[in-house]
């Protein structure tokens, strides 16, 4: 008898192993559409506590790990530059700042830090891939040794002290060296947020988000109307529209005004796994809009109905269009391409607090693999490191990788949602709930102590969120453990 059950768990644990793996694979190599990232920036006066908020799912296939580092603050001596994958050379300035970001396991393939917080509490999201439509691909195609997503999140944060002055930077280098690829991107400081677009090889955009407003950004340039006279609320290519004007991007007899995302992206015919996510976004915030599901263009700003909160955006980075009928966990819905997918690889919510010093008004919440299925943790921007499980981590499976045991868990649980999840999101929401009620008495202290010793300040709080992130760790290890030995109950009965 001792035998047959022995034998019988071998079996069983591998088809475990063999179930999780086809299900890790399955996951990764999903319909392309699933491939994009959906960002949300919003204005100080659109939140509660008049926070900037800006953040984005990273979407892409599962088997990609994501680290997360503290970068220190560097002198450079002349000549030295900083390279990216696409042989993009620039050189490096005499100080880089420091920052705290999430970054791609192999930096050689390049860098994609897709969200960070410096030093000076300057926060970016990048990016947020888009296409040209055919004339502009002729016209101002893109620049294979240009700059792009791979590596212009890391210069920002190394270079700018400001929002402003990361627009500016992005502006210049597109210009001066061209851009690799076409995209969207949120720089945000304290004081105020931007929507930047790349729209060719060497045309961009940058709008300033009305303070009271707030923008969904998916995989497709959305911004409109330009008036580069406004340098309060726009920047972008001097050239920008004479040059479209000159190569047929856009004719002023038609009468229309120019519009940015028509002459070089693709609004002239947009597709549904764009515009249902703005309209999914808007909706979400803003009900009482009643936009058309279907109309397929839709403002690029809207007020929300109700000042929104960072678990608020939370919420909307997963939100599946439940309640109406593009809800993807249902049958009228399952071709939908929601906003809270399974392919998301990370996702982060970056809060920007003026009333508070950098150090403890930076907050990177970051939620390892999937956020339906996993849990956000605060990483304030002064913290000087991390723990080692959440710098581990490849294209393979590793047990003691902080990504592997978060993505295992979504892998899972995606298998069979509605049976699954129940045992996921109550243990994720309790967590989530303690860490806000904490937040005003943890940043209390760290305000004192900062006004006493800002070294003292800072070992403070990267103790806090590495507490946070290590008792995260041990959930979800238990949970996947909870999970595997469940999956492995089914495979059994399945015999």
């Amino acid at each position: 008898m001792k035998d047959k059950r022995l034998g019988w768990r071998f079996i069983t644990i591998g088809f475990v192993v063999v179930v999780l793996l086809s299900v890790l694979a399955t996951l990764s190599s999903s319909n392309m559409d699933n491939h994009g990232c959906t960002m949300l920036i919003v204005g100080k006066a659109a939140t509660t506590d008049g926070s900037i908020l800006v953040a984005r799912n990273e979407d892409f296939p599962g088997n990609w790990a994501k680290h997360i580092i503290v970068v220190p603050k560097k002198t450079h001596k002349s000549g030295e530059v900083i390279k990216s994958a696409t042989n993009f050379v620039c050189p490096q300035p005499s100080v880089t700042y420091k920052y705290v970001s999430a970054q791609d396991w192999d930096p050689t393939q390049g860098r994609f830090n897709e969200g960070g917080i410096n030093e000076y509490q300057v926060g970016v999201s990048a990016t947020e891939s888009a296409a040209q439509n055919d004339k502009a691909k002729e016209t101002d195609p893109v620049i294979e040794t240009g700059i792009g997503e791979n590596i212009i999140t890391a210069l920002v944060l190394q270079r700018a002290k400001t929002a402003k002055d990361g627009v500016k930077l992005v502006g210049d280098l597109v210009e001066e060296h061209g851009s690799s690829e076409i995209f969207g991107m949120a720089i945000g400081d304290p004081n105020e947020a931007w929507l930047l677009e790349v729209g060719g090889g060497h045309h961009w955009v940058a709008v300033r988000v009305p303070d009271d407003s707030y923008v969904v950004e998916p995989n497709a340039l959305r911004i409109g109307e330009v008036n580069l006279s406004d340098t309060s609320n726009f920047m972008g290519s001097a050239d920008l529209i004479t040059f479209a004007k000159a190569h047929s991007l856009y004719d002023p007899a038609s009468g229309e005004p120019f519009n940015f995302a028509r002459a070089y992206g693709t609004a002239g015919s947009p597709s549904v796994r764009n515009y249902r996510r703005v309209w999914g976004g808007q909706h979400f915030l803003t009900p009482s809009a009643e936009l058309d599901p279907e109309a397929k263009r839709y403002p690029l700003f809207l007020t929300p109905d109700e000042k929104i909160t960072p678990q608020r955006v939370m919420s909307f980075l997963r939100y599946h269009y439940q309640g109406t009928k593009y809800d993807t966990e249902t049958p009228s819905g399952k071709e939908e391409r929601g906003i809270g997918i399974s392919n998301t690889l990370e996702s982060h919510v970056l809060q920007l607090r003026d009333w508070l010093p950098n150090p403890i008004g930076g907050v990177m919440w970051l939620s390892m693999s999937a956020p339906r299925t996993s849990v956000y943790v605060p990483y304030y921007s002064g913290i000087t490191e991390v723990p080692l499980a959440y710098q581990l981590g490849t294209d393979e499976y590793d047990s003691k990788s902080a990504y592997w045991a978060f993505r295992t868990i979504t892998s899972v649980v995606f298998t069979n949602f509605s049976e699954m999840a129940k045992d996921v999101q109550p243990v994720w929401e309790a967590f989530e709930n303690q860490e806000f009620a904490w937040q005003p008495t943890i940043e209390k202290v760290a305000i004192e102590l900062h006004n006493q010793n800002e070294t003292l300040s800072a070992k403070f709080l990267t103790i806090y969120s590495n507490g946070l992130a290590l008792n995260a760790l041990d959930n979800a290890f238990i949970l996947e453990k909870n999970l595997l030995s469940k999956l492995a109950g089914e495979a059994r009965g399945a015999y």
